[in-house]
């Protein structure tokens, strides 16, 4: 029993060390179903516009940024109520106003420590004596203090002085300040004319979404469109606002739907443009004088292969024996920190472990 256990863990250990890990990306593309929105055509952002405030998205990153920036439009201050506003998908509403804290401790912790001794060793005493031997019964002689037969005598001092002195002197101490900055979440949001804030809380989705007519696993990409319908997600967000002293309520709902879901290989959602030319000097933290216009490498931008437009992403690996897509059709680029771009190992060398390899 214990062979056949062994033999199968050799068995596992040799085919996982034959796998390769591949790495995907999915792409969600975006539409709104709100008639009042635009899409501003120099970066792409949804924009939502009323009487009194503009109200703009931006998706892009992983998991899809919910946030979104509100402009007060008005002369009058605008407050909006976050008890009354929520972020909504599939149908099921999120708070925006939890009543929730937070709070942020700062410590500084100061201390010394010193140790002082001293000992001198030694004794005090003092002895005084005499001794004398008497010859006694000699002759059959009395024997008395007045007739003494003295034959030896010695009168001896001994005297020796010293001091014995010891102290431990240990002190230590530690001092230690905190402040404590506690701040409640906002109610209500309030906005001075033509000012903006951004109310950021939720990604959009951390799912990635499977269907049978869509290759999860392709070797470049494969792509599935929705509409409002039958979309798998649809996301909102519910603003509630009012303006000065005014009592009503105005609601902005801004709808969207996923239209369009798009499963990449890696290497296949990004290309690499080179530079020809260094960036402004006064954008890096290089203050050399050996600033040169031109690169003395090939320095690449990263630039994906699609529109970002109302866009949002998840990536997703897979383990496999089998060759999901050739590794070897795509080059190997570094990030590069002192040209803030990406090198091309094999054909200009690379950055490893902070140096130019070739």
């Amino acid at each position: 029993m214990k062979h056949n256990y062994f033999s199968l863990l050799c068995v596992a250990i040799l085919f996982s060390s034959c796998a390769q890990t591949y790495h995907f990306v999915q792409v969600f593309e975006t539409k709104s179903s709100s008639e009042e929105a635009l899409v501003k055509p120099q970066d792409g952002d949804f924009e939502f516009e009323d009487e009194n405030c503009v109200i703009l998205y931006s998706f892009w990153a992983e998991r899809g940024d919910a946030s979104f920036a509100i402009i007060n439009k008005t002369n009058q201050i605008m407050y909006v109520d976050l008890s009354k506003s929520f972020f909504i998908r599939n149908g099921i509403a999120n708070d925006y106003y939890k009543e929730r804290a937070w709070s942020e401790t700062l410590t500084n912790t100061s201390g010394t420590q010193a140790t002082t001794s001293a000992a001198v060793s030694g004794n005090l005493s003092y002895s005084y004596g005499a001794s004398a031997t008497y010859l006694g019964d000699f002759g059959n002689m009395p024997l008395t203090s007045a007739n003494p037969i003295l034959t030896s005598a010695n009168v001896q001092r001994t005297e020796s002085r010293g001091l014995f002195y010891s102290t431990a002197l240990a002190n230590s101490y530690a001092i230690s300040k905190s402040a404590t900055i506690s701040e409640k979440e906002q109610k209500i949001i309030a906005l001075p004319p033509h000012a903006m804030k951004i109310v950021a809380k939720y990604a959009i989705t951390d799912v990635l979404v499977s269907d049978c007519d869509l290759d999860r696993f392709p070797s470049e990409k494969a792509e599935i469109i929705f509409n409002e319908n039958n979309s798998p997600l649809k996301f909102a967000n519910y603003v509630t606002y009012r303006i000065g002293d005014s009592e009503q309520d105005i609601v902005m709902e801004n709808n969207f739907y996923v239209s369009k879901i798009t499963n990449y290989a890696r290497p296949c959602t990004y290309k690499y443009v080179q530079r020809e030319k260094r960036p402004c000097q006064n954008r890096t933290f290089d203050d050399s004088k050996k600033y040169k216009e031109t690169y003395p490498i090939k320095v690449y931008d990263k630039i994906p292969t699609f529109n970002t437009d109302n866009c949002f992403y998840l990536e997703y690996e897979k383990q496999s024996k089998r060759t999901l897509y050739k590794t070897d059709d795509f080059k190997t680029y570094y990030y590069n920190e002192e040209y803030q771009g990406y090198t091309n190992q094999d054909s200009e060398g690379g950055w490893i472990g902070g140096k130019f390899v070739r």
